[in-house]
């Protein structure tokens, strides 16, 4: 499992099952929805598209009422609206980071102009089993992160009007934006001189460090094990004691034999500079305030982490491009009007 400090670069949508929130400044994480794309006329369902596959998902909603937008080939319902604003924003507790006239923009985007592409792709497939599986897990994942009990869950998803069975509706939308971007980015390579010229725009940080580690919460709490592990007091023992990154249960404080660069900035600008063997003053991120201790650190060849830099570095940054490329291309195409007044959605 990589670490909380570990620096993440990829587009998250080609690594894991696409998950509810979107925020428009990153449209590449998102959920799946409920209703099938129209870019031409009425709802097309998965299980129209494959049969076979999708023959014990739960049947499409079918959405009726005023208008609140237009898009190439369709329109949007209030009805739906609000129904998928409940399922991917309200349910995971994103409402107030996400304003409903963005959700509008992202939502028809996705799920009813991409989402009509992935349908139309030659060899379109879901899989029922893999995303009741993928919504159960979601739902799993709620308890406990975002609500305290199932009793909880099971109360606020009933006043939201959203169920399980919309969950899984909402998977399989995301198996088939998943596949439909996966194929969009065979297109993207690396190459070597992109890579050369990476690791030469880079190169303080393709030293391979091996770091001590203890992560907290506050600024208090990181003099407190700066100050015990200055004064001699065992390592390990304040990693058990104080350290809240994930990582530590494997790696028990230590990241051995890691790219500096594939940390995030504070961090590995630390791993960088500071002396061998010294103990670090606080260094905040944004996730907590890091206490670190280098036991080594040696400067690497383009040959020694040109592989890392392709796959690791590069690639994903290049395939969040193209996601985003996508993204905006298909807003254009989409030509959404919105047909009432934000205060209205």
């Amino acid at each position: 499992m990589r670490s909380k400090m570990i620096q993440v670069t990829a587009a998250a949508i080609l690594g894991s099952a696409l998950v509810a929130g979107c925020g428009v400044s990153n449209q590449a994480s998102s959920g799946t929805a409920n209703n099938a794309a129209n870019a031409t006329a009425g709802n097309t369902s998965p299980a129209t598209a494959n049969a076979a596959t999708a023959a014990t998902l739960p049947p499409e909603p079918k959405y009726t009422g005023p208008i609140v937008a237009t898009y190439a080939g369709g329109q949007l319902t209030k009805q739906e609206f609000d129904h998928e604003y409940n399922l991917q924003v309200a349910l995971p507790g994103l409402s107030a980071q996400e304003s409903k006239k963005a959700f509008l923009s992202y939502y028809i985007t996705w799920y009813k102009y991409v989402y009509h592409k992935a349908l139309a792709e030659p060899g379109f497939q879901v899989d029922a089993a893999t995303a009741s599986q993928s919504a159960s897990q979601q739902l799993q994942q709620l308890v406990g992160q975002q609500y305290a009990t199932q009793a909880d869950l099971d109360a606020k998803m009933k006043s939201l009007g959203v169920t399980k069975s919309d969950m899984v509706l909402l998977a399989a939308k995301g198996q088939a934006l998943q596949n439909y971007l996966s194929k969009q980015m065979k297109s993207v390579v690396v190459t070597n001189a992109a890579a050369q010229n990476y690791y030469n725009q880079n190169k303080a940080g393709m030293v391979q460090v091996t770091v001590d580690q203890i992560l907290v919460s506050d600024l208090k709490t990181a003099q407190e094990v700066e100050k015990k592990w200055k004064s001699g007091e065992n390592f390990q023992k304040l990693v058990s004691q104080y350290s809240q990154d994930p990582g530590a249960a494997q790696n028990h404080g230590t990241y051995a034999n890691q790219l500096a660069i594939q940390f995030v900035a504070p961090f590995a600008k630390a791993c960088e500079t500071l002396p061998i063997g010294q103990i670090s003053n606080p260094i905040q991120s944004q996730y907590g305030f890091h206490v670190i201790r280098v036991e080594k650190r040696q400067p690497q060849t383009f040959a020694q982490v040109k592989s890392i830099i392709e796959q690791q570095l590069l690639l994903p940054q290049l395939q969040n491009q193209k996601e985003q490329e996508i993204y905006s291309n298909a807003q254009t195409a989409a030509k959404i009007k919105q047909t009432v007044s934000d205060s209205k959605l």
